[in-house]
């Protein structure tokens, strides 16, 4: 019997809190497994190969070896946790993908196959946003981390065979940043939105050496005014995200911030960013 998920509030979910979903039609080929990543706003599981799973736990034998291949995931399959009042808030929050998908294009993020479900698991007809994303391979890219111009470079040192390889892994991987930090500020100037870059693990580096944002819930607005805006889980992500933004510009793709730059003249103020680390600190002391 196909494994799947209890979507009611809670903040965490175990392996053996696992019920059939009424939307989920049972082939016996898949797995649902809980990721090890914890989603603020969603329920995530890998979608796996019930078969690539055996080999998992059972193991397989490579030349008279046994090896435990990990099972990797087909897709990933969210539940996001917010309560829709209506369908017409859901479509709302679906547009939010479709301005990310068409400022960023489908190279540039985890795409996902959005859809619709009544949930009945409590006994009442309940609305519920899914997505069946895809699942990127590769290695954190973590902004916080980046002290110098060689961060992409040591990154994919480690898993290139020779020096050759590394350095075009590298090159590729330098140009998709660029290439994305153009697009997330042609997104800022033409919609007035930014997706959430803060979050460790929202950014994927390919083993290709394309860069990938895997977080597609949260796009907020952009107010050029004294405010200092949270999202509906009381992070700044507005303000970090735009850290963020300066921080693959200046550290990685090493271009001079400009403070005649009016977006970063604005939310880069030291007087600014005192209040958002301390926004910031009051969000994880509260988690």
């Amino acid at each position: 019997m196909i494994q799947a998920i209890d979507i009611r509030d809670q903040a965490h979910l175990s392996g053996e809190e696992v019920l059939n979903l009424n939307f989920i039609q049972n082939s016996g080929r898949y797995i649902f497994r809980k990721y090890y990543r914890f989603g603020l706003r969603s329920h995530i599981f890998e979608v796996l190969l019930k078969t690539d799973v055996v080999k998992e736990t059972r193991g397989v034998l490579i030349d008279g070896i046994r090896v435990f291949p990990r099972a990797k995931p087909k897709k990933m399959f969210r539940i996001l946790r917010h309560r829709f009042e209506n369908v017409d808030s859901i479509f709302k929050e679906i547009e939010k993908y479709n301005l990310l998908i068409d400022s960023l294009g489908a190279e540039m993020i985890a795409t996902s196959e959005e859809f619709i479900v009544d949930y009945t698991g409590t006994g009442t007809s309940q609305i519920v946003l899914c997505g069946l994303q895809e699942y990127i391979e590769g290695d954190i890219l973590d902004p916080w981390r980046i002290f110098d111009h060689n961060y992409l470079n040591n990154i994919y040192k480690s898993n290139s065979p020779d020096r050759r390889s590394c350095l075009k892994k590298t090159d590729a991987a330098h140009k998709s940043v660029a290439l994305f930090v153009k697009k997330i500020r042609q997104m800022i100037k033409s919609t007035g939105f930014i997706p959430d870059l803060a979050g460790i693990g929202n950014l994927v580096l390919t083993p290709e050496g394309r860069l990938k944002l895997v977080d597609i819930n949260n796009i907020v607005k952009i107010r050029l005014d004294d405010d200092i805006l949270i999202d509906d889980k009381g992070y700044p992500s507005c303000d970090v995200s735009i850290e963020v933004l300066s921080l693959l510009e200046n550290r990685l793709l090493q271009k001079s911030i400009s403070m005649n730059d009016s977006l970063y003249c604005h939310f880069l103020s030291p007087q600014r960013m005192k209040k958002v680390k301390a926004l910031e600190k009051k969000f994880y002391g509260n988690l």
